[in-house]
């Protein structure tokens, strides 16, 4: 049979099928309510502002990814992270803008010349559409930010020679052509035209547009009603309080009708509440609160976005994992060490209330929508087990497992069992996703095994992963990620553990807790002890000083320096603010790896020296070591 007429059929099945999942109706302005056909639509869930790629993490602490997607990457973190807000009763999301070329080559940009799009970029949001489709999720895209991060207004105008964004001539036609290339685009994936695309609930021209704008924002918005009558059209000004939120809805009722939305938020810097703030808007617009998030007074937020006639609220904001394994990071570029949260919510996000604050999010979508809340399902997808990233050592690293709070690794002896369980309730947050999740401390050299791992919340356990073996390691492996000095042998007492949230979670690129010298005290000590000491890796943060100092003992006695070239160091210089450009909180990280240690070493002493320092550098953030025998850790 032709091939090329059997793929044909396949597509047309495919879109038939896909078309027959598709929403029924575009989501409409009546007074200050949405619709969906003739039912209110109305809305509690979350911000995705990573969720086609950019944003958070890629350049810091995952370069070898080149900063974009291959298709495989983008289709499992992307339907991921769709599954997860599936599972969350999430049923509208808003993306935080796209990328525009900022000549830093740091990002791949969707916008990358006049009239120039990268049809790479693009196709990821083709993909998003799809899944929105797919998943039931309506979306709020929002187009060129003002924020100076991954490409802004001030990256596109220079793209078009320069000049005031809202006044030049030639960059406003620029940014109406946008506006034509995404209404009439074609979904690669679907075959649909984005203007008749029913899961794009509204478009928005940018994140936080000055409140001053409205005549450009009219402009636009009666050229994108011309090319696009089908879809609303969101305020891309944010009212910071009454006042402002006024002068908005002035504005839009005098001069700016085609505006179907208007947008405030809560965050603690942010004037009013949610019921003083729709006075303003009741009967007049649809008001949502497009961002927002609180360590303190989050449940007052919901309660009186569900019990006005506020038509939606969106939580800033919801990580996806990660293809190459673990979850993304969560500590973003802020003025606050909270922002990303990953569902569904860890232990390393008790700080700020991240797995409670989720759990708010989801009952209250469903309370918003008049509709029983759902028990929460079971992980349903296995995870995916790679190989182990250490050649002598167990240390493994998987694809999550959508819902999988907890994880448990399963070793065997035989490809076909029988299986034990070494570990029941792994929380893999510790290690971000550039670190193993697991390693195994409990092998015998030489001996093979088998390994897979199984996704685990309080409703249920997920299929089995794929095994991986035999692995025959020649040392068994702990992480020592610091949170206590439990796995050490010893410590001076000048030595304390730092969980100081911000601005070191970003620092430190999210190792949650580090060893740090009293300022002003002398030289730390941190000594880690067993029966046969192979290998060690100590990973360090500090200012421009290298000043970690490693030896070692063959009777625990007697300490040694390293023989010459023993120790493999690395330098990475901070990375800078991509809001500022500079180097906001320069903090290097230092990478001491020791492959082999002498024979016989029994004990391993890391001294922190800068002593007498009115600072507390150097950071000692997390220690690998492989080792036969036994470790001897603190009493």
């Amino acid at each position: 049979m032709n091939v090329k007429f059997v793929n044909t059929i396949f597509c047309l099945l495919w879109v038939l099928t896909s078309k027959a999942d598709a929403f029924t109706h575009f989501i409409t302005r009546e007074g200050d309510q949405l619709k969906d056909g003739n039912k209110v639509f109305r809305f509690i869930a979350v911000n995705t502002p990573n969720i086609t790629g950019h944003y958070d993490g890629y350049k810091n602490t995952n370069p070898a990814s080149g900063y974009s997607y291959d298709p495989m990457e983008l289709s499992y973190e992307m339907e991921a992270h769709f599954k997860d807000m599936v599972q969350m009763g999430v049923t509208t999301i808003r993306t935080w803008g796209i990328t525009v070329d900022d000549g830093s080559g740091e990002f791949e940009a969707l916008v990358n010349g006049p009239r120039s799009y990268n049809e790479t970029a693009f196709r990821r949001i083709d993909k998003m559409l799809e899944l929105c489709n797919k998943y039931k999720i309506r979306v709020i895209l929002c187009l060129v930010k003002e924020n100076k991060i991954f490409g802004s207004t001030t990256s596109f105008s220079t793209l078009y020679g320069g000049g005031d964004y809202y006044d030049t001539p030639a960059v406003k036609e620029g940014f109406k052509d946008l506006l034509r290339v995404f209404v009439n685009r074609k979904n690669q994936f679907t075959g649909q035209v984005y203007k008749n695309d029913k899961a794009i609930l509204a478009w928005e021209f940018g994140n936080e547009v000055p409140n001053n704008k409205g005549a450009w924002i009219a402009e636009m918005a009666d050229y994108l009603k011309r090319i696009d009558p089908n879809h609303l059209i969101a305020d891309p000004r944010r009212a910071n309080g009454v006042d402002q939120l006024k002068e908005i809805i002035t504005d839009v009722l005098a001069h700016n009708d085609k505006l179907d939305i208007v947008k405030t938020r809560q965050y603690p810097n942010y004037r009013n509440s949610v019921t003083e703030l729709w006075n303003e808007c009741k009967g007049k617009r649809p008001m949502i609160v497009d961002e927002f998030q609180r360590l303190e007074g989050l449940t007052d937020v919901l309660e009186q976005v569900y019990s006005t006639g506020t038509s939606g609220a969106l939580l800033w904001s919801l990580m996806k994992p990660q293809y190459t394994g673990g979850l993304g990071s969560h500590a973003l570029f802020h003025a606050y060490s909270w922002g990303g949260s990953r569902w569904p919510g860890f232990d390393s996000g008790d700080y700020f209330k991240e797995r409670e604050n989720l759990m708010l999010i989801r009952t209250y979508g469903y309370k918003i929508r008049g509709e029983q809340e759902l028990s929460l399902p079971a992980p349903t997808d296995a995870p995916y087990l790679y190989p182990s990233v250490e050649t002598n050592a167990v240390a493994l690293k998987w694809r999550c497992s959508p819902g999988a709070r907890y994880y448990v690794v399963e070793r065997a002896t035989s490809a076909k069992g029988p299986w034990q369980t070494i570990s029941s309730d792994l929380d893999i947050s510790y290690h971000l996703y550039f670190y193993p999740l697991f390693t195994d401390t409990s092998i015998v050299p030489g001996q093979s095994y088998y390994y897979r791992i199984k996704g685990k919340n309080e409703s249920g356990i997920s299929p089995a992963s794929n095994t991986i073996g035999p692995l025959t390691p020649e040392t068994s492996m702990v992480m020592d990620n610091l949170k206590d000095f439990s796995i050490a042998y010893s410590h001076t007492e000048n030595l304390k553990i730092s969980t100081e949230t911000w601005p070191r979670l970003r620092q430190t690129e999210e190792d949650f807790f580090q060893a740090e010298r009293v300022a002003g005290s002398r030289s730390g000590e941190l000594v880690y002890r067993g029966e046969r000491l192979k290998w060690i890796d100590v990973f360090a943060f500090s200012d421009k000083v290298d000043s970690i100092e490693l030896l070692y003992s063959i009777d625990g006695d007697s300490w040694k320096p390293l023989p010459e070239g023993a120790i493999i160091k690395r330098h990475r210089p901070a990375y800078p603010s991509p809001i500022s450009k500079e180097k906001d909180n320069p903090i290097d990280k230092y990478t001491y790896s020791v492959p082999v240690l002498p024979y016989r070493t029994i004990a391993v002493k890391i001294v922190t020296g800068n002593a007498q320092a009115a600072n507390t550098y150097p950071w000692i953030a997390r220690v690998h070591i492989g080792f036969n025998g036994a470790l001897k850790t603190a009493k």
